[in-house]
């Protein structure tokens, strides 16, 4: 995983949020606004290295997006 990610998971109380580099951003209504949103702020980053990875309730990673291309699941 890149240094430079941005975190997508549940927020603590209610919805969805993002985090990169201990900012978080949200609530959102769903994981798909949350993924939009920090797909968004990675691209203008300008950061190649830049990722979107989503946490699951299991704690399980998966990186949805780098930047310049689609993450192949």
């Amino acid at each position: 995983m890149s240094s430079n990610h941005f975190l997508v998971a549940a927020a603590a109380i209610s919805g969805w949020q993002f985090s990169h580099k201990g900012n978080i951003t949200g609530p959102f209504d769903s994981k798909e606004q949350a993924i939009e949103s920090a797909i968004a702020a990675a691209g203008q980053s300008d950061d190649p290295d830049a990722e979107v990875v989503v946490q699951d309730a299991d704690m399980k990673m998966e990186t949805v997006w780098r930047q310049g291309k689609l993450a192949q699941t």
